[in-house]
């Protein structure tokens, strides 16, 4: 009798290793699928093809969906600024679509009867996973193990541990998920509300204390809302040869000067409110410039109206509304708030910080407004004295209107 083949989108850490090892035994042909959105390094792939190999699976797969993922997902979270509570860039959790995405087609490639992550039903992860699956694939069976049976990390390791395979120690203690948004690290700090992640638990950005005292200045340019380069102030250019790789860039260089480092906080898709650490220099640079160029092109209103829209787009891909029209209609509109966001912005990465110093544009308001004759606190030949009183005049009248409506009796 043939086996029942299964693929399972695998990283090499504590959870999908478990699965790998638990479906083996129970008479599973696994098929591991190691899907690249960024957190693999030089030999990394390779490491992690040992692990499997050693685990047990009978073919393993690597789908290198970097560009991809930055070409759907990555340029336009910078569209819309995108920050989840106005602090988190989304780690890890917008890449699922494209994971996802991905294991499902070497699902088909190799005939599976099943598809299976290492998603606990304690996080999100699981829902974009599922959504996304039975949305591309619906009859595939979903086996979630980790999920299904509550494991913890304590049993995971005694599991893989007993058989012989080995488990660090930093792996049992933390999980950390890295993608080109960033890498999310959960452990018991982050159960609660009150406790930082220790010096330890960071993957690759530097503490203030240890990143260096001197800054680095950077020339950050976009054409229509889309990075085109970046260079250092001393005439360095950041690698550029594919899509995704000034973003990598970033992430090494902001690391190097501490920038990146947080722990957010927030409500889940699933209803509970949960704490994750997080390092993601490269998107906080990239969209802190991203914004301070839109501030000197775009008027009031396409400001205010685009982080709204922008805020909402992004929390419904953060929550797997990977499918519905809606998103159509959200990029059709970033992509047109764009047009004129245009040019460079300078910016100073030091100590965990990083500091606007000034942008440029042809589509300058603010040199538009100077060259018609007005300099905001010094003067303007568009209009009088007298009409800049009368102006005032007219301005505070509503106020004095509510002020009279609340005081009757003055």
């Amino acid at each position: 009798m043939t086996k029942r083949k299964i693929v399972l989108a695998f990283s090499g850490g504590l959870d999908t290793s478990y699965a790998l090892v638990d479906f083996r035994e129970k008479g599973w042909d696994v098929v591991t699928a190691n899907i690249d959105t960024g957190g693999l390094h030089s030999g990394e792939a390779e490491v992690v093809k040992a692990r499997a190999e050693e685990l047990g699976a009978v073919e393993h797969h690597v789908v290198d969906a970097r560009a991809e993922l930055y070409d759907r997902v990555i340029t336009y979270a910078i569209k819309a600024n995108y920050l989840r509570n106005g602090a988190y860039p989304s780690c890890v959790g917008a890449e699922r679509l494209i994971q996802a995405e991905k294991v499902v087609q070497v699902a088909l490639e190799v005939g599976a009867d099943a598809v299976a992550h290492g998603s606990t039903g304690a996080g999100a992860d699981h829902v974009r996973y599922d959504a996304v699956i039975r949305a591309l694939a619906p009859h595939l069976e979903i086996v979630t193990p980790i999920r299904d049976e509550r494991l913890t990390r304590e049993g995971e390791t005694e599991f893989l541990r007993s058989r012989g395979y080995e488990v660090s120690e930093k792996v049992k203690l933390y999980s950390i998920n890295e993608g080109l948004i960033g890498t999310s690290i959960g452990g018991e700090e982050t159960y609660g509300s009150w406790e930082y992640l220790p010096e330890s638990a960071w993957t690759y950005t530097k503490s203030i204390d240890e990143a260096p005292e001197k800054g680095v200045e950077l020339l950050i340019s976009f054409d229509k809302g889309e990075v085109v380069s970046a260079v250092t102030a001393d005439g360095t250019p950041l690698p550029n040869e594919n899509n995704y790789d000034i973003l990598s860039a970033l992430n090494v260089l902001g690391g190097e000067h501490g920038v990146g480092r947080g722990i957010h906080m927030g409500s889940t898709m699933v209803g509970n409110l949960a704490r994750v650490g997080f390092e993601a220099p490269g998107m906080l640079i990239l969209i802190a410039a991203h914004r301070e160029l839109e501030k000197l092109v775009l008027s009031n209103r396409q400001q205010a109206t685009k982080a709204t829209l922008g805020n909402t787009y992004g929390d419904l891909l953060h929550e797997a509304v990977y499918f519905d029209p809606i998103m159509d209609d959200f990029r059709a509109f970033l992509d047109s708030s764009q047009t004129r966001v245009t040019g460079t912005v300078r910016v100073l990465l030091h100590k965990g910080n990083i500091v606007l110093l000034g942008s440029r544009s042809p589509h300058s308001l603010l040199d538009a407004a100077t060259r018609s004759g007005v300099v905001y606190g010094h003067g303007s030949s568009l209009w009088t004295g007298e009409q800049a009183r009368a102006f005032a005049h007219m301005y505070s009248v509503p106020g004095a209107i509510q002020r009279a409506a609340a005081n009757p009796a003055e």
